[in-house]
């Protein structure tokens, strides 16, 4: 064992150690209280976060995180705080949607195990890879499969990772570069696509505002007139665009690419993949023929599953179809979506006679097993997340730019404030739901107190909640888009997140930027050229170009 692994493990044992006397010592109760916080309030998630980093053991960080949480709600009671921690464990799994989640997840895991029996896996890498003959063109590849698949962020992790995961293998691309790449078109896209799972949600909460501050306004039109001011997403989808074809990188990223380019380890030693590449060891025969139609049938299967589904659940054919996929419920259109593509899938194989019953579902199992670490991972995610929105650390955060009174000023720090929240608490819709009932009526009423139209400062503050928002569910450790995103695309996960972060960040400075031309009085289209400016020109002094330095 190394000094290094022991340095992480000691960092870990003292932190749980010092944790458990301190709060034993100030134990001042065994029930729960309903108590204000204040700044103890952001104990759990930077306590969680910070080991996360630097013992890069996730699992053990997240719950030493939610049993902060449960002690202080069990009135600093550590061993009280331990069953609470336990108990918000099996709550979150308990839910409906989790549920969801999780079986989708697995059932994934089950039907790439499946396809890799049939020699799917292999028939498309073999046509992809005489499409692609460059490392560049299978960056670009990936890129645009993420804007295909907009309308539902976990449909996109799910697809281009697992399809593009063997591709950029052969091309020695990072496992870092890959999981960036998918996570950029995944909740950046959906957020901003106009027609997407997430529409239901957004204008919901800027209705429930409108309604309650008589504006007439009509919520779906202010949500896309909002669009242009959602600069976080748009820039980190131009970013996105400035490394895949200028080939260069910087930060963490460009020392993994480094890496992958020289010693073709696209995983750096150490790494604990999220999906683990060796467990489907199993793969098809000989003789199995490798038809690229036993890829696409079961993508098609699941992809049109899935939207078909989020039509019907949404009210389909009675609504129209944006309205229909904006109302639709999307995890039981990827769980229903999952299952069926199986059956699908296994029922095709089986009338080409390609495998055996037992041997296809072994491949399912051994595809489930792959997949398991990681939505255990995404299990104790929604442990914190639940467990930071009790001890009211969204709130707290909030509180600290309550009292804003410049209007211009708003939308940038609402920004700076959303992407604080979401970053602690891993949850864009969380965000949303605590920020679009203090800032829009704060904005309302500073104009109307100013005698001013209160329209054109709340349509882009409804923007600025929303980049807040996505910026923390883009990069935080405890995201679960983040978390699937390692996950599908087989990627340490604390690895795609230190190298995902300065991106976030550079992608964050240009959306200050553009916020604070807002608040000088400029208009929207050059804020946006001022944002995409502040990128462009960070990032070509920062970045280098990999190929030469590999």
């Amino acid at each position: 064992m190394g000094k290094r692994e022991l340095s992480r493990q000691g960092v870990f044992l003292f932190t749980l150690l010092a944790a458990i006397f301190l709060l034993s010592g100030v134990a001042l109760a065994s029930e729960a209280k309903q108590v204000d916080f204040g700044a103890l309030s952001l104990l759990p998630p930077v306590i969680a976060i910070t080991l996360c980093i630097v013992t890069r053991e996730v699992i053990p960080s997240l719950f030493i995180g939610i049993w902060v949480a449960g002690t202080m709600l069990a009135g600093w009671n550590p061993v009280m705080g331990f069953g609470k921690a336990v108990e918000s464990l099996w709550n979150n799994l308990g839910d409906p949607w989790s549920a969801r989640i999780v079986l989708t997840s697995l059932t994934m895991g089950g039907l790439v195990g499946i396809m890799k029996i049939g020699g799917g896996i292999d028939a498309i890498v073999g046509w992809i890879t005489s499409k692609i003959k460059s490392s560049k063109s299978a960056q670009v590849f990936t890129m645009l499969a993420g804007f295909i698949i907009f309308f539902e962020d976990y449909v996109n992790t799910l697809v281009v990772g697992t399809t593009m995961t063997p591709i950029t293998e052969k091309y020695k691309i990072s496992k870092e570069k890959l999981s960036y790449l998918v996570d950029s078109t995944a909740a950046p896209v959906a957020c901003i696509a106009g027609i997407s799972s997430w529409i239901a949600y957004m204008v919901g909460q800027i209705g429930t505002q409108f309604n309650d501050l008589g504006i007439g306004f009509s919520p779906y039109l202010a949500y896309l007139k909002s669009i242009p001011f959602v600069l976080y997403n748009i820039l980190a989808l131009v970013l996105m665009a400035m490394v895949v074809f200028s080939g260069r990188d910087f930060g963490p990223m460009l020392k993994a690419e480094i890496r992958a380019r020289k010693t073709g380890k696209v995983l750096r030693d150490g790494a604990q993949p999220l999906i683990n590449p060796n467990q489907v060891q199993e793969g098809p025969d000989s003789e199995t023929p490798r038809r690229v139609i036993n890829f696409v049938l079961p993508l098609a299967t699941l992809v049109g599953l899935i939207f078909t589904l989020l039509l019907v659940t949404g009210g389909w054919p009675s609504v129209g179809v944006a309205e229909a996929i904006g109302e639709g419920s999307s995890s039981k259109a990827l769980v229903w979506g999952a299952f069926g593509s199986v059956f699908v899938t296994l029922i095709f194989y089986r009338l080409q006679g390609i495998s055996t019953w037992n041997k296809l579902f072994r491949g399912y199992m051994e595809g489930m097993r792959s997949i398991f670490y990681g939505t255990l991972i995404l299990i104790f995610a929604w442990g914190i997340g639940s467990a930071v929105k009790q001890v009211g650390t969204a709130k707290f955060i909030v509180s600290l730019t309550h009292d804003v009174l410049a209007i211009g000023w708003v939308p940038l720090i609402t920004f700076v404030t959303g992407a604080i929240v979401s970053f602690c608490t891993g949850t864009s819709y969380g965000t949303m739901a605590v920020l679009m009932p203090i800032v829009l009526p704060l904005v309302h009423a500073i104009a109307s107190n100013q005698g001013i139209d209160p329209m054109p400062y709340i349509i882009p503050t409804i923007g600025a909640v929303l980049a807040g928002a996505v910026w923390g569910d883009h990069c935080s450790p405890i995201s679960d888009t983040t978390i699937m995103s390692s996950m599908f695309t087989g990627s340490d996960h604390m690895d795609h997140v230190t190298t995902q972060i300065p991106y976030a960040l550079l992608a964050a400075l240009g959306a200050i930027a553009g916020y604070a031309g807002f608040a000088l009085g400029l208009p929207a289209l050059v804020n946006l050229a001022i944002g995409i400016g502040v990128v462009f020109i960070v990032f070509r002094g920062i970045s280098k170009p990999v190929e030469l330095e590999g």
